[in-house]
């Protein structure tokens, strides 16, 4: 089984700094492979030994994040045999649907595949969607929230999701996309000796043309939400003299 492990290379939230006028300061903030695609590449990992297949990691974004060595490392350590690249600084303005199509665009590129596997969001947007668009510009079952894969016989997965207080279950053929969720496993820490291996895997880089590609949304704005001073009034007891207390005090604060 062939497969494509979709990642996203996203700022790391921890150094991200707020500024007194609320704006956010990316200013020295390291990059990380976004948490859920972590999951995804898991997942990948353990069908390609499952089924002595191959695993392609491939990532789309800024040149300034995808030329790091360390992020390219840390992606191959990961169970993928190799990395294919497409660094284009236009991307980050995309929308999902717009994204969507720079990822199919990609896939394309590489050839057949069976299965093609995302995180079910990212870690900085998060909009839950660019999987099942893919999906739908390949014109191949796709699922979201998946939380088990299993390889049957004929071409065949049996795929489990959740969906609120229940699991489907389905059986899909490939070609699929499946984008699966924080609950199909728990990310490994890659070894040293697989560390040491991803520095000698390939990383291929594609060129290719998204001129054709515009975002229908423009970002004005992007403030940290207002902080709220604390009246940090703390009322002890449980007696009747306390609880009239804190009544008054909600009344008084209008709350």
């Amino acid at each position: 089984m062939k497969t494509i492990t979709c990642c996203k290379v996203v700022s790391n939230e921890e150094f991200i700094n707020v500024l007194p006028n609320r704006e956010l300061s990316f200013e020295n903030v390291p990059n990380k492979i976004s948490d859920y695609d972590l999951n995804a590449l898991e997942a990948g990992k353990i069908l390609a030994r499952k089924t002595k297949g191959s695993l392609i990691a491939l990532s789309i974004g800024k040149s300034s994040a995808l030329n790091s060595s360390k992020i390219q490392k840390d992606i191959l350590s990961r169970g993928a045999n190799e990395l294919t690249l497409v660094t284009d600084d236009s991307i980050e303005l995309l929308d999902s649907f717009e994204t969507a199509k720079a990822i199919t665009k990609a896939i394309k590129e590489i050839g057949e595949y069976d299965l093609i596997l995302f995180g079910t969001g990212s870690s900085d947007l998060y909009s839950q969607s660019v999987g099942t668009q893919v999906g739908t510009l390949l014109n191949v079952p796709t699922l979201s929230n998946v939380i088990s894969i299993e390889v049957k016989e004929n071409n065949l997965l049996e795929v489990k999701r959740a969906l609120g207080d229940c699991v489907q279950i389905f059986e899909i053929a490939t070609p699929a996309v499946l984008s699966v969720s924080s609950e199909i496993n728990v990310p490994s820490i890659p070894s040293m000796i697989e560390i040491m291996k991803a520095g000698k895997k390939p990383v291929n880089k594609l060129a290719l043309d998204f001129s054709d590609l515009k975002s229908s949304v423009e970002i004005i704005e992007e403030l940290a939400p207002e902080k709220q001073e604390r009246k940090k009034q703390i009322i002890e007891g449980d007696d009747d003299e306390s609880i009239n207390a804190l009544v008054t005090f909600l009344k008084k604060e209008n709350l």
